[in-house]
């Protein structure tokens, strides 16, 4: 009998210390958790525009690294996401104006990487300088004073000549991205009543993730 009560110890020790490997998805008609954790505590921190989740108690966790590969242990690592942006260009000139029946152009072409389940957007966040008259027709047209922008490529947000103002959406998609690419075409036309001068504007633009 005391051999048989040893033995219902130990093997209830084993459970607890040496947990079999389990996971699966939970989900329900409204909710999917996708993924848990067995730690001992977490916090969620908040101050301004920012805040912070952490967990304690948790193994493993850290990161190991290849020349092609990264493995990221741990709870806080499932959130882990880039978000990236490059122009390849950022300087765009239009030239000079010296025809009524012209209208002259240059682009830029923007990638956005957003590992971000919800995706992203671009769009212009501030805009400083002088410019032409800002299209309001949508097109760029000869013979009118206009200056505006247009979008191609596949999350384009719209598909004619717009002005550049702060708050303009150029492109956003609903899913994760890689290296999506948004070519951003700027367009000038003149009129007989354009004024001479010079002018240059400069526009800020910014990659953010869906929320």
């Amino acid at each position: 009998m005391f051999r048989s009560k040893l033995f219902i110890l130990a093997a209830f020790f084993g459970i607890l210390f040496f947990p079999s490997v389990s996971f699966g998805v939970m989900s329900s008609s409204n909710y999917t958790i996708f993924a848990d954790s067995i730690d001992s505590g977490g916090v969620l921190s908040t101050g301004g525009t920012y805040s912070l989740q952490d967990t304690a108690g948790e193994s493993p966790v850290g990161s190991s690294t290849s020349s092609t590969y990264q493995v990221i242990g741990g709870y806080q690592a499932m959130d882990w996401s880039i978000l990236a942006i490059n122009i390849t260009t950022t300087s765009v000139g239009l030239g000079t104006l010296n025809s009524l029946s012209q209208v002259v152009a240059s682009e830029t072409t923007v990638a956005v990487t957003a590992e971000a389940s919800s995706g992203y957007v671009l769009s212009v966040v501030s805009v400083s300088g002088s410019s032409l008259a800002a299209v309001s027709d949508g097109a760029v047209s000869a013979g009118a004073e206009e200056y505006g922008v247009a979008v191609s490529g596949a999350d384009r947000a719209f598909s004619d000549d717009r002005s550049v103002i702060a708050g303009r959406v150029l492109a956003s998609s609903s899913t994760p991205v890689v290296g999506a690419q948004t070519v951003l075409t700027f367009k000038a036309g003149m009129s007989l009543s354009t004024s001479v001068g010079a002018r240059s504007q400069s526009a800020t633009i910014m990659a953010s993730t869906n929320i």
